[in-house]
């Protein structure tokens, strides 16, 4: 049986019924010549999916009907990451992968070396979580990240709870990740904070290390912003003791 094609609605009706879908799926149902009578999945950000058939499809208006909708369990542990800021296209590649990796919440941090400088722009953190949720009717995953920010990386890791395992991902740190094994990481959160394309600097580093993050390295490679990301998250949730939803 093929896959059911993913449709992101904001509130999706725990009971069911007609949905009318938000514009971005109606365009998604467009590009991907879907007609009436076809059974999709339909998501929202809080974790809720439904099957649903299109009973109306328009230029401007698309309908569905939906079965009640399922919850999906946000159980085992949470991975946070702490991005100082790169450039805005790599931010938007972080952003799609770690969503379809299963990434919790991105903190967007200003640091000494950040280049841009990414205010409170609301139509720039919309256009991030869209891509997130198109990340998510790609992936299957049930949630796309909570996205926070952006601040001051004083800021960023003065919220981490004293619970959770804190890392510095630091290119002139000596020490490694554990070895990845079965609950090398028991934690309900981890956190983690990847520095811009310039590094943290000697006295965020020495910050970081007074708030409790660990410094840690990936190895005698510096690997860029965006590449970092992807190997921290996929490495960090290997060493999760519960397997991610």
């Amino acid at each position: 049986m093929a896959r059911r094609r993913r449709l992101y609605v904001p509130d999706l009706p725990l009971a069911g019924g007609t949905v009318t879908l938000p514009r971005e799926s109606v365009e998604h149902v467009h590009v991907l010549r879907l007609a009436c009578g076809a059974e999709v999945e339909l998501f929202d950000a809080h974790g809720r999916v439904a099957v649903a058939a299109l009973t109306q499809i328009g230029r401007d208006r698309v309908e569905c009907t939906a079965e009640p909708a399922q919850v999906a369990s946000a159980g085992g542990q949470a991975l946070t990451l702490v991005v100082c800021l790169p450039k805005a296209a790599q931010l938007e590649s972080i952003v799609r992968m770690a969503t379809e990796l299963g990434v919790a919440t991105i903190h967007l941090a200003s640091s000494e070396r950040s280049v841009p400088k990414l205010a409170a722009d609301g139509q720039k953190l919309e256009r991030l979580r869209r891509i997130a949720r198109e990340a998510c009717a790609q992936s299957g995953a049930a949630r796309p990240p909570v996205l926070v920010g952006p601040s001051a990386l004083a800021a960023c890791i003065s919220a981490a709870p004293v619970t959770a395992r804190k890392l510095a991902f630091w290119e002139r740190a000596s020490q490694p990740l554990p070895a990845a094994a079965s609950g090398a990481f028991a934690e309900p959160e981890v956190w983690a904070v990847i520095g811009p394309e310039g590094g943290l600097s000697d006295a965020e580093a020495a910050q970081l290390e007074a708030a409790g993050f660990a410094l840690t390295t990936l190895g005698a490679h510096i690997l860029r912003a965006e590449t970092a990301c992807v190997v921290i998250a996929a490495l960090l949730l290997d060493r999760m003791r519960v397997p991610r939803a």
